[in-house]
């Protein structure tokens, strides 16, 4: 039979389960805030990890890390390309100074921060600065430094009146790595007394500090492809009004062959009619004083009859009876010239027309090359030139006609330049421009532009149709109506534009679907 344990056993067993139960109590308690504390990092890490924008992910890091923490102020430092550097965020009580703001106003404070007088401090280095270290003991591959009480951690009264300004009475000191390069620090401080700082502590700031230089490798990747874009995009947008102005220069050089042509053709005509106008009103003011003597006269008096006849002798009637019809027809026929002219140069331009329209192809190429007629005339340094045309029967083509009336004037523009150019160099055959169209194998509307002209060498004939690729002289031209043509042919009609195979001079092929 067990026997009853003595009253002083008793109470000593007793004690003991109050102290284990204590234990498992405070080991409850820690294990709680251990779990807290990684729950509440992992959300600060989720956090800082989630955004890309530079100033969101410290404003995060700063006030979280703080309130984990229970610190008077967290701050982040960055360091400059001469290892001189600043604080850019930070997170404080209201009742300290902002270290932020106060870099800015206070001398004091604005010389140590630029020295980075966040030092590497211990026990055994109290005095380096990291601008003059070059980043000292951290690039060296040291991580953390901390400080649990300025005034017993053996520091000069000089550096403690720095750390004085900032309010610090101790500190744990992190360092920020972006891509094994040293890029800031990470610094936490008691400002209101002395501060054991637990390895937990550190820890946490260890594993923020990992997570922040990541986060903010992010970021300034994200602000370099942002800068990089907007660089684009105003490189861009340069290039755009480059090639706009360069266009334009294009079709201004067009429009001056357009308004050479059609000045050219009109001016025969208009200056014809003009010279005739003289002779028509001395006419008809003849004829208007015969009728109106007529009409006052007494045409049964023998002597008003002589006085009539003797006028018209005087104005020689039967001259101007035969004279004028003759200057009215010519002068209707330049005026009927002056009208097609008109009309073509409306087909050509085809003004107000911004959608496609089913068209005759062979008008537009005919009014172009009513406007190109006065270069294809015979001059000084050239016969005439001869254009050859063999239409077959197309249908319409839905198109841009005023475009396409730019793709025959450039065309046909550089084949007259081409057979000028042959002359020049000695050529005694006659010039020619063949023009025919028909409707390819793949049931596309076909139209060949051929010359006997200069041609190009094998070796340019992959350029042509480059971007300001030009074989003429300097001031002939801007490159670009090739590539413009081809551009209008391919991009807005899908049609194609080619060389042909000509065994003399130059052949440029253009398909357009029907």
């Amino acid at each position: 039979m067990s026997q009853p344990l003595p009253s002083s056993s008793t109470s000593n067993l007793q004690q003991t389960a109050a102290q284990l139960a204590l234990c498992a109590s405070q080991i409850s308690d820690a294990q709680g805030q251990i779990i807290a504390r990684q729950k509440a990092l992992i959300k600060l890490t989720n956090r800082i990890r989630q955004s890309l924008d530079w100033t969101t992910i410290c404003n995060t890091t700063t006030t979280d890390l703080r309130s984990l923490l229970s610190a008077d102020r967290v701050a982040i430092y960055r360091f400059n390309e001469d290892w001189s550097g600043e604080f850019v965020f930070e997170s404080a009580g209201s009742q300290w100074i902002s270290l932020v703001e106060a870099q800015q106003t206070n001398s004091l404070i604005a010389k140590n921060v630029n020295d980075c007088s966040v030092r590497l401090l211990d026990t055994h280095k109290t005095d380096t600065h990291l601008q003059a270290s070059a980043g000292g003991a951290f690039v060296q591959g040291e991580v953390f430094r901390t400080c649990s009480d300025i005034h017993n951690a053996g520091f000069s009264d000089c550096y403690i009146e720095v750390l004085g300004s900032y309010q610090a009475r101790a500190y744990a000191i992190i360092a920020i790595y972006i891509e094994n390069k040293l890029w800031g620090l990470l610094a936490a401080y008691q400002n209101d007394g002395p501060r054991d700082w637990q390895e937990e502590d550190v820890n946490l700031l260890l594993q923020v500090a990992e997570q922040l230089g990541v986060a903010l490798n992010q970021a300034e990747y994200v602000q370099t492809i942002q800068r990089q874009s907007v660089q684009l995009a105003r490189s861009l947008s340069d290039l755009k009004q480059s090639q706009a102005q360069l266009v334009q220069s294009e079709k201004m050089a067009s429009l001056g062959q357009l308004v050479a042509g059609v000045a050219h053709e009109i001016n025969n005509p208009v200056n014809f009619i003009y010279a005739n106008l003289s002779h028509v009103e001395s006419y008809s003011a003849d004829l208007l004083s015969l009728a109106s003597l007529c009409q006052q006269s007494d045409l049964s008096s023998s002597t008003e009859v002589a006085t009539l006849q003797a006028q018209a002798a005087d104005m020689d009637l039967e001259f101007i009876l035969e004279d004028l019809p003759k200057i009215l027809s010519s002068m209707e026929i330049g005026a009927e010239r002056i009208r097609q002219i008109v009309l073509s140069l409306r087909n050509f331009s085809r003004l107000g027309e911004c959608n496609t329209k089913a068209v005759d192809i062979h008008e537009g190429i005919d009014s172009t090359l009513l406007i190109l007629g006065h270069r294809l005339k015979v001059n000084s340094d050239r016969p005439k030139i001869e254009v050859i045309k063999n239409y077959s029967d197309l249908p319409p083509v839905q198109c841009y006609p005023a475009q396409l009336n730019q793709v025959f004037m450039n065309l046909l523009a550089n084949a007259v330049d081409a057979l000028e150019e042959a002359v020049l160099e000695g050529s005694t055959q006659t010039p020619k421009i063949w023009i025919s169209t028909q409707l390819n194998e793949a049931g596309q509307a076909e139209i060949r532009i051929r010359d006997n002209g200069v041609g190009i060498d094998e070796s340019r004939k992959t350029q042509i149709f480059d971007h300001f690729f030009t074989t003429k002289p300097v001031g002939q031209g801007t490159g670009l109506g090739l590539a413009i043509s081809r551009q209008i042919v391919m991009e807005n009609h899908g049609g194609t534009l080619s060389l042909g195979t000509s065994q003399q001079g130059t052949e440029f092929v253009i398909s357009l679907p029907i």
